[in-house]
Parts: structure tokens; C-alpha cells; sequence
């Protein structure tokens, strides 16, 4: 596994070894252990602590021997989102660092006038790594939307194979970063995308349009990720990782004309379908005539 960019890396300390105390950086943190690069020889094997910079130090033992990357692991699971609303609660607010935490979720990526899907790699206050198929160059201004959050604006700092790092021009305050990553962390898996079978309530409807394009979609104050399958000028039909309960009132994001009221009124696992509460009108559906059209 590669390590992080610069930017994506915490300071810590590591005792224990043969070179007893030395400086390290934390690239990736996981329940099970840490990605690190070390100041100083490092052993296979050997047994150390590792004091990481919100406060806690975990003992475990180095995996590997080279010190631009290498592993530490645990003795034992650590939850690191309880650990980390532990110690950044009892540190007084100059001493709060919060490392890159891996995260696996899926996020949408707004830039230069695009919709597009990427997976998180990691996560921190002040930005995140992505793994996408969207061409994204540095200095790009994007705007990512995360589930449960609110949109957050961006710069991408570097790019390399299918890889970006997003600095955001605003940092997440850890009260908000924290009980947001414990949600995600209990979030049960969403239901197989294959698990509804049934034909498309939209499928015998006249006029209705296949789009298949990435949205996202708001309940309250927190956006959520969505991909609009196909829709007519009274009903979408769109999936989304969060389930909604029929009767939910949502805002959807829709390419060209922007945003639109719905309510949920059918949902099987993923699936969701939903009736405008404002029918679209003839010329707002040529609009996403020209978006469902073949290039």
C-alpha cells in the first residue's frame, strides 16, 4: 500500500527498538494499525509504543523494514473514532490534531460544470484523498458531497493514477467531523443494489428519460448522494446508499436545471422513487433531453 502525500500525514513519536525514540509520521490510521514513515532504522518484528498526536499512545509491533513505509499493528482493535472523541475532548484546543483516518465511502465530485462519482481513501479536517475515474487537474476548484454532510468546497493539490488529494478551503471542526464519522462507522450496509428486480415503475411511461447520472439530494440541512436512473415530468426513480421512507420530502439536484422538490413515495433497499412536487415543464425536459442523449 502506498503512503500518503506529505500533506496527508500527522507527526507522532515512536518508542521502542533499537533506536529506542524517534520521529514518525502517520499517513493512514485503522482500527487495526497505522501506515508510517520513521526517522531512523526499523526492525521486522520489534515491539514499540506509538504516541499518536490526539493524545493516545497504542503499544503494538513494526511490520516491515523499510523506514519510507511501513506498518505498525495494534495489539488489539483499536476503535479510533471513540478514541479520537476521547482525546480531542480532553486536549485544550491548541493541542487538537486530528491524523488522516481511511475511510471507504462514496462521494460526489462537482468540477468545471461535471457530476461525477470517486470513493474517499481518507479523511481529515482540512481535506481527503480520492480514488476516481474523473480527470481532475491541480488547482481545480471542486465541490464534494459527502452523506450526511453539507457540501464542502476544495482545491485539488495533486493528482497520480486514478488518485487526487482535495484540500478544503474551509476545515471540518472536529464536533462536526467526529459524530459524523461514528454514523457512518454504525451506518448498516445498504441493501444490494441487484436486490430489486422488479421492472422500472417508470419503464411504460411515456416520454420518460433514462439519464443514469450522478446527483445527490438534501433532507434538511445534510446532502446526501443519489444517481438519478430515469424520470418523467411527475416521477424520478434514482438509488441512493440512505434510504428515505416514503412520504420524505427531499430536494433533488438535477443537471441543467438545478435543483427540484420531491417526495419519496415508493422504496426498495436502494431504490427510490419519487413524485415532483412542481411537474417539470416541456422545456426543462428538453433540457434533460439533451443530458440523456448518446454522445
Amino acid at each position: 500500500m502506498p503512503v500518503g502525500k506529505p500533506e496527508e500525514s500527522s507527526r507522532a513519536r515512536l518508542i521502542g527498538g533499537e533506536a529506542g525514540e524517534r520521529d514518525c509520521f502517520v499517513h493512514r490510521l485503522t482500527s487495526e494499525g497505522a501506515m508510517l514513515s520513521v526517522n531512523g532504522p526499523v526492525a521486522h518484528g520489534d515491539r514499540a509504543t506509538i504516541e499518536l498526536p490526539f493524545g493516545l499512545a497504542v503499544e503494538g509491533a513494526i511490520v516491515g523494514d523499510d523506514p519510507a513505509a511501513l506498518a505498525f499493528r495494534f495489539d488489539a482493535p483499536m476503535d479510533v473514532v471513540g478514541a479520537l472523541a476521547r482525546c480531542l475532548a480532553a486536549l485544550p484546543a491548541e493541542r487538537r490534531q486530528m491524523p488522516r483516518i481511511e475511510l471507504r465511502q462514496r462521494l460526489c465530485i462537482r468540477h468545471a460544470g461535471q457530476v461525477d462519482f470517486a470513493w474517499t481513501r481518507n479523511l481529515s479536517p482540512a481535506g481527503l484523498g480520492v480514488e476516481t475515474r474523473t480527470q481532475l487537474h491541480v488547482g481545480e476548484a471542486v465541490e464534494l458531497t459527502l452523506d450526511g454532510l453539507r457540501p464542502i468546497q476544495g482545491e485539488i493539490r495533486w493528482t497520480e493514477q486514478g488518485q487526487a488529494g482535495i484540500a478544503f478551503f474551509e476545515e471540518i471542526g472536529w464536533q462536526v467531523l467526529m459524530p459524523w464519522l461514528r454514523q457512518v462507522a454504525d451506518r448498516r450496509p445498504p441493501a444490494t443494489r441487484d436486490s430489486y428486480t422488479s421492472p422500472s415503475p417508470l419503464g411504460a411511461v411515456k416520454n420518460a428519460l433514462k439519464l443514469e447520472v450522478a446527483s445527490h439530494v438534501r433532507s434538511g440541512s445534510s446532502w446526501w448522494n443519489a444517481q438519478v436512473l430515469s424520470l418523467s415530468n411527475a416521477l424520478v426513480e434514482f438509488e441512493s446508499d440512505t434510504e428515505f421512507a416514503p412520504l420524505s420530502g427531499l430536494w433533488l439536484s438535477l443537471p441543467e436545471i438545478g435543483g427540484w422538490p420531491i417526495r419519496v413515495i415508493e422504496c426498495h433497499g436502494t431504490r427510490h422513487v419519487a413524485e415532483f412536487r412542481l411537474p417539470l415543464r416541456p422545456h426543462e425536459m428538453a433540457r434533460l433531453s439533451e443530458v440523456a442523449r448518446p454522445r
